[in-house]
């Protein structure tokens, strides 16, 4: 589904086109991780395109003379796969593996095949880190944690302003929020105003909506003793479907020809953007958009989309896993996720740095200067939910969110979705 596939269509266009020229007004950690060893050792460290890693690296290598550090970029899926293939084999992995959330699930299923990182102390985390991100990388019974968050993305609404007061709603974000509440049934009303009043739909696809009303409900499609727990996801799932049914929907599917045609026609208003995607947005506008689209915060207790992690599979010897993770905890110092941020966008997990200046002050034109870094970090903050994600988690998310799509198709009805997402998750499940 697209929640899963967007970061391979957009991660070199994200990291390439969100480049951030705030200067930060924070201090960074006083303190410096230590060598693990006297030792020459090599650190490979596989990302899902650039994210910020090869300029540190640079930076580290200086002051840390016997170690070697190689960055190497993958395609999305290549990089997981590929990973996957290494786990099976017992060998071929790379020292760090910057992993994204969507496939967090199978591996924190794995947790075998990785160091738990709890017995090299990253327990001091645990507190300074946003809570859900820190239950992403972690077991049921908390007993392994095999990652630690290197970004996130929050989640907001992007739309075009110039649409909605062309069709007498309000453009100003504050106004839009306050039309909206804070309440789905809000959204959907608004949305539905629109496209009453303008004959075009409001949003890009339905089905978009159904992560971040599970997120905001702290559910996911099992249990903590990985029993497949549907119950729990009917109330988002039905407000899902509730706006499959309303006509406001393209249903257009995300990272195709036609939906990025539609970011610049009528063909929709809205979409539900984590922050990678504004570069996608302005990158591909056609002259003369600057100003035209807004970002706005969604309803609710917050949300996200798309995060990565610092992992570490168990293939390496000990001297080296060490250095691995003296260089991770370099990495989750102040300094080093501001330049992140400051460089490709990457929102620190660490809600800490949400007062810093670089973060507060940021905006753009292209998007009306809505303040990006303030809306951004507050949706990513406002999730307070440790959600656990079984292994199979996105394969039933993706079962789930097509009954979605089928319903917007007309090959479902509303009273039908329901017993159809349950035995879509079920034949997932038993897969």
């Amino acid at each position: 589904m697209t929640w899963r596939t967007a970061t391979g269509v957009v991660a070199t266009a994200v990291a390439g086109a969100l480049v951030l020229s705030a200067c930060t007004g924070s201090d960074a950690d006083s303190s410096t991780s230590p060598s693990a060893s006297a030792q020459d050792v090599s650190i490979s460290v596989a990302t899902v395109g650039d994210i910020g890693l090869e300029a540190l690296a640079t930076q580290y290598m200086a002051d840390h003379p016997n170690v070697t550090i190689t960055v190497t970029q993958s395609g999305y899926a290549d990089l997981h796969d590929t990973l996957q293939n290494a786990l099976v084999a017992g060998s071929g992995a790379p020292t760090i593996a910057v992993l994204d959330e969507a496939y967090m699930p199978s591996f924190v299923g794995q947790s075998d095949g990785f160091v738990n990182l709890l017995d090299l102390g990253a327990s001091q985390y645990q507190s300074t880190v946003l809570p859900w991100a820190w239950a992403e990388a972690s077991n049921a019974n908390g007993s392994a944690t095999i990652g630690l968050p290197a970004s996130v993305s929050g989640l907001a609404l992007c739309y075009r302003r110039d649409l909605l007061e062309a069709a007498g709603l309000p453009g100003d974000r504050t106004e839009l929020s306050a039309q909206m509440g804070d309440s789905w049934d809000g959204f959907l009303s608004t949305a539905e105003q629109y496209t009453t009043s303008s004959g075009h739909y409001f949003l890009d696809n339905a089905e978009t909506l159904l992560n971040p009303l599970m997120m905001q409900a702290g559910v996911s499609f099992y249990d903590r003793d990985n029993a497949l727990a549907m119950d729990p996801v009917q109330a988002p799932f039905t407000t899902a479907v509730e706006a499959a049914t309303a006509g406001i929907s393209a249903n257009v599917t995300q990272w195709t020809d036609d939906w990025t045609a539609g970011l610049y026609d009528d063909t929709y208003a809205a979409v539900l953007c984590p922050s990678w995607m504004l570069a996608y947005i302005q990158t591909n506008a056609p002259e003369g958009f600057t100003g035209q689209w807004d970002v706005a915060d969604i309803p609710g207790a917050g949300g996200n989309w798309a995060a990565s992690y610092y992992t570490i599979p168990a293939q390496s010897d000990e001297a080296t896993t060490a250095a691995a993770y003296a260089f991770i905890q370099w990495l989750m110092e102040d300094a080093q996720q501001l330049a992140r941020f400051q460089a490709v966008g990457a929102f620190p997990a660490t809600p800490a740095l949400y007062t810093d200046a670089s973060i507060q002050a940021y905006s753009d034109s292209f998007f009306n200067n809505a303040p990006i870094g303030t809306i951004f970090t507050k949706t990513a903050q406002d999730l307070t939910g440790e959600i656990y994600y079984a292994q199979k988690n996105t394969t039933i998310r993706t079962s789930v969110e097509h009954v979605v799509d089928q319903v917007e198709a007309g090959e479902f009805t509303a009273d039908d979705a329901w017993a159809a997402a349950v035995d879509a998750a079920q034949t997932a499940d038993a897969s």
